[in-house]
């Protein structure tokens, strides 16, 4: 055999067994993770999401034991971040931590995305936005159920703002339609901005806003809250659940949320490695639960809740279908 051909053995030998112990390597759940992680966020730099996982970042380095660098993808609503992360590898050195709701199902639904909801595995939804339904506090009328059957009788007659496209939207529209009020029955205020939108409600130049709970604390006292949009009431808020509201009707509507803020692994890597995945989450929630870091987020405004991977995909998959439903009529 010439020296070139024994040559050519040997790197081709060394690269199978490079490529063996690799795969044993990574097969093993114990010595990962053993590289940097990226984080990728699929929004601008400086907005809630990436102050989110710049922050969670930070703190799960300690739980990991591995740097973790963010990285921003922003474009399209998402799509871009996205995409991005779903054409890097598979194996654990990069996770999603974006606003994993609504932005990966309005990309589905309105973009033509390539992927789905499958192609994500979710490990998280920490901060999850609320929609709240606000009226001016000058109004005469003491609940939602006041309020929407003073619409129904006087056609044309109240405004609502909203942001277009929004969570707040489609709630609008799932609360007109269980009271049998047509959206054209009212005078919906579309606004570019949520902080828009809130002023003209404290200012009375509308008499209702449907936003998140959230950016609503700063007008507080210029605003009656009437109703929350999610399954429980907050404590920041004297409000019932919408579907507490609508007893009176004896209906229920689907419970809507804005929105989330967390992490998402590769489908493909909670598949190929559970026990990665799984080790993964279990760093994720311990972060959560140390009582300085969720002081320190808590004084940032910035939420530390643990949904967990089941819970976290039933609510985002639940509220693709609502999502999916008002698309379709469009």
């Amino acid at each position: 055999m010439s020296f070139k051909a024994i040559r050519r053995f040997a790197a081709i030998a060394g690269f199978a067994v490079a490529t063996l112990a690799g795969g044993i390597q990574a097969g093993t759940a114990d010595d990962w993770p053993n590289q940097q992680i990226t984080f990728v966020v699929a929004l601008g730099p400086g907005g809630s999401a990436d102050r989110t996982a710049r922050l969670v970042a930070q703190r799960m380095q300690d739980e990991l034991g591995v740097p973790i660098r963010v990285v921003n993808q922003e474009g399209g609503g998402g799509h871009v971040g996205h995409s991005y992360f779903l054409n890097m590898p598979d194996d654990g050195t990069f996770f999603l931590a974006s606003s994993i709701h609504p932005y990966i199902s309005n990309a589905i639904l309105e973009l033509d995305a390539e992927y789905s909801l499958d192609d994500f595995a979710f490990v998280n939804g920490q901060w999850t936005d609320i929609d709240l339904f606000a009226m001016n506090k000058d109004l005469p009328y003491g609940s939602l159920d006041e309020f929407m059957k003073a619409a129904k009788e006087n056609p044309g007659k109240m405004k609502i703002s909203v942001v277009p496209g929004s969570t707040g939207y489609i709630n609008t529209l799932l609360v007109l339609e269980a009271y049998g009020i047509s959206e054209d029955d009212v005078n919906i205020v579309t606004y570019e901005s949520g902080s828009a939108a809130r002023t003209a409600a404290a200012g009375g130049q509308v008499d209702l806003t449907v936003l998140g709970a959230d950016g609503t604390v700063p007008i507080a006292e210029y605003i009656k809250p009437l109703a929350v949009a999610g399954d429980d009431r907050l404590p920041e808020w004297d409000a019932p659940t919408v579907n507490e509201a609508l007893e009176p009707l004896g209906v229920k509507v689907p419970s809507l949320v804005g929105s989330m803020r967390g992490i998402a692994a590769h489908a493909s890597f909670k598949e190929k490695y559970p026990e990665r995945f799984e080790k993964f989450a279990a760093a994720y929630k311990a972060a959560l639960a140390d009582a300085d870091f969720a002081a320190d987020l808590k004084k940032q405004k910035i939420g530390a809740e643990w949904l967990g991977p089941e819970r976290t995909t039933q609510i985002i998959t639940s509220n693709f279908d609502i999502l999916k439903r008002f698309q379709e009529e469009k």
